[in-house]
């Protein structure tokens, strides 16, 4: 498997073409959530969309701090393509292996003893918590493959191929859409046959995904005999993975307080933002995806010393961004009953998501410029700085404004959707003080 350079060509075209497959893969797997929301609401209710959305947050909370772990070990790799040194880039996929295997075992063992208190805490109603916890405790204890398949795609994406990763995703999304159909509607097997379903899928998509790159690559080697643990290369993928895992649960810790609010407002409050919520997981999608692939990017041309040309990564990602962003919120503002009706005919959960939705699509303009900025933080190796802006916006300023806005104001669903934008524009301002002290083209990687 032969390296991407990315410090020649043209940057919008190279940005275009290595965050397309970021984006699909995206885009399916939001299909796979909608379609999963779809036939649990289906065969299963109002109750249904809330137990699976409740205990899909944590799952989902578990599986953001795998990928940015990970994410340590892809800029690892992508700078030193940078610097053209392949025997680093093979001891750091090695370390990086052998690192995913341990904390694999770590992670199941702790979120299957803490899965019924977790659950108690967001406030989750009664009448659901059974299911909620079968559902977080069946997805936990596959969470071995979350992290298997991870670690591989974290490394191809370092050496600059981000279409491999999205084959063996969207194969996963689709067949967790088909078992979910087979699970929860013919067999009948509730809540626990959506859990079984994604756990087999992913399941799946790890165990193809290795045999693929067996047979196929000679850069990066998955058989567990080959595994080391590289004292100094892990210490390097701790520093610049473990200050996005530990923002990546921090977030979610901000994002779950605030969904333990909205928790309280009763369950059909709960399924019209998990409604809307997948609505604006598709629409932020494309500036996710352009922030991925910029993230590659400019590591590799800060690994090679050309500052100026990672700046125009920047610029162009957030052009980019800005103009799709403004697209999708004119079509969400004009066509939001439509948009939650794809997803809904029950009348109280589409009046919640109403308010929600038209106030969070706001959010849409905002995030244009914090993917990409962020971006620049973590491909140039300052991990640890992305930390503040995210705690900040997810934290210190949303849940404050959430809890303001519902329990004194009185606001319900819409103080919930206000606290969303508030908390993005204080990332903003942080992210862009730091590229203008421009401290982010000090080198992190020995």
């Amino acid at each position: 498997m032969s390296y991407y350079d990315f410090t020649k060509g043209n940057i919008r075209t190279e940005l275009i073409h290595f965050s397309i497959p970021f984006f699909l893969t995206s885009l399916i797997q939001s299909m796979y959530n909608i379609a999963d929301i779809k036939v649990v609401g289906e065969f299963l209710g109002n109750p249904g969309i809330a137990a699976t959305s409740i205990a899909g947050n944590l799952t989902w909370s578990l599986t953001y701090g795998i990928i940015a772990l990970c994410d340590g070990g892809a800029i690892m790799v992508s700078q030193y393509v940078g610097r053209k040194s392949s025997k680093d880039v093979k001891e750091t996929i090695s370390t990086v292996f052998s690192m995913s295997i341990l904390l694999a075992v770590f992670s199941t063992a702790l979120f299957l003893l803490l899965a019924d208190p977790l659950l108690k805490l967001l406030n989750t109603p009664g009448e659901v918590l059974d299911d909620a916890c079968a559902y977080f405790r069946i997805c936990t204890a596959g969470s071995v493959f979350i992290f298997g398949y991870n670690a591989m795609a974290s490394v191809l994406r370092g050496m600059g191929d981000s279409r491999t990763p999205m084959y063996f995703g969207v194969a996963s999304c689709l067949l967790n859409i088909v078992l979910d159909v087979l699970f929860v509607g013919t067999l009948k097997l509730g809540v626990e046959g959506a859990a079984f379903a994604t756990m087999i899928s992913q399941a799946l998509s790890m165990l193809s995904f290795a045999i693929y790159l067996h047979r196929t690559s000679s850069a990066v080697d998955v058989r567990p005999t080959t595994f080391r643990l590289d004292k100094r290369k892990a210490l390097s993928v701790l520093r610049l993975g473990l200050p996005g895992a530990v923002q990546s649960f921090v977030v979610s810790g901000g994002f779950l307080m605030v969904s333990a609010l909205t928790n309280s407002l009763g369950v059909s409050a709960a399924s019209g933002v998990a409604v809307a919520g997948k609505i604006n997981n598709v629409c932020q999608m494309p500036a996710g995806a352009i922030g991925s692939a910029a993230s590659s990017m400019v590591g590799q041309n800060v690994g090679s010393k050309n500052f100026e040309r990672a700046r125009s990564v920047l610029r162009n990602a957030i052009q980019m961004s800005l103009m799709i962003a403004s697209v999708l919120f004119i079509i969400v503002q004009l066509m939001t009953r439509p948009l939650l009706g794809l997803l809904t005919n029950e009348e109280e959960v589409l009046l919640q998501g109403l308010d929600y939705l038209r106030v969070t699509s706001l959010d849409y303009l905002l995030t244009a410029f914090v993917f990409p900025l962020n971006a620049l933080c973590n491909g140039s190796g300052h991990t640890l700085f992305t930390m503040i802006p995210s705690i900040v916006s997810s934290v210190v300023a949303r849940v404050p404004v959430a809890y303001f806005c519902v329990r004194v104001l009185d606001l319900k669903i819409l103080g919930i959707g206000i606290s969303t934008p508030t908390g993005t524009i204080s990332a903003i301002i942080i992210c862009a003080w730091f590229y203008f002290s421009n401290r982010w083209c000090e080198s992190t990687i020995s």
